[in-house]
């Protein structure tokens, strides 16, 4: 019995699912990457100062091109009680006088 039109359209399909399925596995994770990117970074001789602005327009970047307008706030705002938690978590807790807009050293 000679295969039909639909029976080599559904071979044909799963095949490219199939290397679809395996190329993205091969493809790098951008997320890893960026990760391993920052911590080498890190380890380095990176000015902190530098990586914290990259960092920041990472943020601003993701923030503007990737995040709804109507959710920008509270996204925000998500990521700054993150930053709090995770400084808090390590003996750094900011405060008001912390604000470089009150400090002339900053300015």
């Amino acid at each position: 019995m000679k295969p039909t039109r639909k029976t080599r359209t559904s071979r044909a399909v799963r095949t490219l699912s199939s290397q679809a399925e395996q190329a993205a596995a091969q493809a790098p994770d951008p997320l890893a990457e960026l990760s391993r990117a920052i911590k080498i970074a890190l380890q380095g001789e990176t000015d902190p100062y530098v990586m914290l602005g990259v960092l920041v327009e990472g943020i601003a970047q993701t923030l503007v091109t990737r995040i709804p307008p109507g959710r920008h706030d509270s996204t925000l705002a998500a990521a700054m009680v993150t930053l709090r938690e995770r400084l808090a978590d390590r003996g750094a807790t900011p405060g008001a006088s912390d604000r470089c807009d009150q400090q002339p050293s900053c300015n």
